[in-house]
């Protein structure tokens, strides 16, 4: 199994992590009731709108300078990193309030973040 992993192309991966990020972060910018509504009902409120769509911001340029970058061929390690340092905030302020999220989504929310921050290691270390 390790072996399959080893044969994903780290590129490709990448692109499909700046991808994931224009579109979450496009989604929690345009619509943050809707989008965050994974974090229980409070998501509607004007306050955590806000804050959704800031994060939303930070995840959509943070998407679109990968991609670019990945297009371009310039370096990527460095927002491979910020990256995985955003996504490593989001897991510790998830598990701090993990208690009071929605039990069907609390365990999607941990793991789609941990892994974001597992992968964004993982590619800083084997791209430029």
């Amino acid at each position: 199994m390790l072996q399959d992993c080893r044969s994903v192309d780290h590129d490709d991966l990448a692109r499909l992590l700046g991808a994931g990020r224009v579109a979450i972060g496009g989604s929690l910018l345009v619509a943050p009731g809707a989008a965050a509504s994974w974090a229980g009902p409070g998501a509607t409120d004007p306050g955590v709108k806000m804050l959704t769509r800031a994060a939303g911001i930070r995840d959509l340029l943070l998407g679109v300078l990968l991609l670019r970058a990945l297009e371009q061929g310039t370096p990527v390690r460095t927002l491979l990193q910020c990256g995985a340092v955003a996504d490593g905030v989001d897991l510790v302020a998830t598990l701090t309030t993990f208690r009071h999220l929605p039990r069907r989504t609390r365990l999607a929310a941990v793991g789609a973040a941990a892994g974001a921050v597992l992968t964004g290691c993982m590619l800083s270390q084997s791209l430029d």
